[in-house]
């Protein structure tokens, strides 16, 4: 009998159930909102095909990044409303102008997160700003197909372990530009669902729309908002104001399980270009500009060379070449995956004994950060009015 990858190591990527020759295998939701492939028994015929694809069970060709740069786009209100620095929306802009589709991930109304192949430049604004919820594939795998078959061309943008997929899927098709983003982790949809749900209830509104990093409040704050119908904002807050959806992705506590195990956390990276906050600029050579707003690209192929150099070239995107182990030694995903807390663990135990309830596993745990936080504040209150004292009466102390 045909056994699937263990669940703590399964992405929920889908390119078993895309590749099944009986159609055996569905994507399903478990207790807690995580999906996994299930197999039907009855009709799996034993071809082995989910196997032979898996991304885990069969790693897909990773690179050694070749150079790394501190760049932003050359648009200034790409920049700000991107998540980073606007790259993305430069390669996908770039890639339409040369026939390409372009794939990436869109929020759907009920804010599930899908991808999408369009060749449509309108459409690129629905793939940008991050999206810190599980994202699935699923209808994008064979649209993908047909069109490489018909001898098209295309770019996608996506997580590490959704890249690796489409690398087994289609190996190196000459025509496919693959584009993985440096990931934390990835949180279940209903853990989304329930929450939003929750704050339509105290409101007494409804969310049509959601935002992780509002550009309003600046992407670096990581403000998490909800707006209505009529585009009015009627919920925004902070993981350090206790918003409970934030603070669980942001303090790594309500990831996939696979998320603490993954195998694409590393330094070798399974697109042809890597795309991330830039952390750490600076930290190995001096920069002259700050690191918000500003993304770090890995070049990881010839393939990614050329197309980045096309973006530099036309004058697309400002980028500047950094010593390669800066950003390699700076950023903890570039090393290994996000690791399991004593905060992750103890919402193990909550989230089973609430039978998947996010609101009711994750709340205690909020309660006590932001206990613990109001207590530090106590603590070091004095002696911020000590140094505000000492400042403005310009006392200086002797070395």
């Amino acid at each position: 009998m045909i056994q699937l990858v263990e669940k703590m190591n399964c992405t929920g990527c889908g390119a078993c159930a895309f590749v099944c020759a009986s159609k055996s295998i569905i994507m399903k939701a478990d207790s807690v909102g995580q999906v996994y492939p299930v197999i039907n028994t009855d009709s799996c015929i034993e071809c082995a095909s989910c196997v032979n694809v898996c991304p885990v069970f069969n790693p897909a060709e990773k690179y050694k990044p070749l150079k790394a740069y501190a760049a932003w786009s050359n648009n200034n209100q790409e920049r700000v409303t991107s998540a980073s620095g606007g790259i993305a929306v430069e390669i996908y802009k770039e890639a339409l102008l040369e026939g390409y589709q372009t794939a990436g991930a869109v929020m759907n109304e009920d804010f599930t997160v899908t991808f999408s192949l369009t060749d449509q430049v309108e459409q690129l604004s629905e793939f940008k700003n991050s999206k810190y919820v599980f994202s699935d594939m699923y209808e994008l795998f064979p649209k993908l197909k047909a069109w490489l078959r018909g001898g098209g061309k295309a770019v996608v943008i996506g997580l590490p372990c959704q890249i690796a997929a489409l690398r087994n899927l289609f190996k190196n098709h000459i025509n496919l530009l693959l584009v993985d983003l440096v990931c934390h982790g990835s949180t279940p949809y209903s853990y989304l669902y329930q929450h939003v749900t929750a704050i339509e209830k105290r409101c007494g509104a409804i969310a049509k729309r959601v935002l992780f990093r509002d550009p309003y409040f600046a992407t670096h704050t990581f403000t998490f908002t909800l707006y209505n119908s009529e585009n009015k904002r009627f919920y925004a807050k902070r993981t350090k104001h206790g918003d409970s959806y934030q603070y669980g992705y942001h303090r790594w506590i309500s990831y996939r399980e696979n998320c603490y195990h993954c195998h694409f956390a590393c330094s070798q990276r399974v697109g042809d270009i890597t795309l991330c906050d830039y952390t750490g600029l600076g930290s190995l050579l001096p920069a002259n500009y700050g690191h918000h707003d500003v993304s770090c690209i890995l070049i990881n192929s010839t393939k990614g060379g050329f197309f980045i150099d096309t973006l530099i070239d036309k004058k697309r995107i400002v980028a500047e070449e950094r010593p390669l182990q800066e950003p390699l030694e700076s950023n903890a995903q570039l090393q290994r995956p996000t690791p399991k807390t004593s905060l992750r663990l103890e919402f193990e135990k909550n989230i089973r004994r609430a039978d998947g309830d996010f609101e009711r596993a994750i709340k205690p745990l909020v309660r006590k950060w932001l206990l613990r936080n109001y207590v530090c504040s106590l603590v070091v209150l004095p002696w911020k009015v000590i140094k505000i004292i000492v400042k403005q009466s310009g006392f200086m102390t002797c070395k």
